[in-house]
């Protein structure tokens, strides 16, 4: 007679599993970064990094996974041979950091205009 053997798997090999759903999830959210920022010409690094700093803290203030919206990467310049620190973040995420920006221009003002129209 065969001996059938049960084995038991704890829930959280299923969790580890679902969290790499959910971590692959909001990664396809994060499509904007900051480099898009550059692009408008009239922002320093000290502006963009104190933007971004305020935007993780209202996440932090309203409780809100800051995970879901930023996420620190690494790009490599391969004609420089730098490694440069950049930031992706979802829609929601830009939005903020764009209405965090002190100083205002045509570029700026039509990005404002495209978030007052969501």
């Amino acid at each position: 007679m065969k001996t059938v053997h049960i084995s038991s798997y704890p829930s959280c090999k299923h969790q580890f599993a679902s969290w790499g759903f959910e971590d692959v999830f909001y990664t396809t959210k994060l499509t904007y970064s900051i480099r898009q920022m550059y692009l408008t010409g009239s922002f320093s690094t000290e502006i963009v990094i104190d933007a971004l700093q305020k935007s993780l803290q209202v996440c932090c203030l309203l409780d809100i996974d800051s995970k879901h919206h930023f996420k620190k990467v690494y790009v490599y310049d391969a004609q420089t041979g730098v490694l440069h620190a950049d930031w992706l973040m979802s829609r929601n995420g830009f939005n903020l950091m764009m209405m965090q920006m002190p100083s205002i221009n045509e570029k700026v003002a039509r990005w404002l205009w495209k978030l007052s129209d969501l």
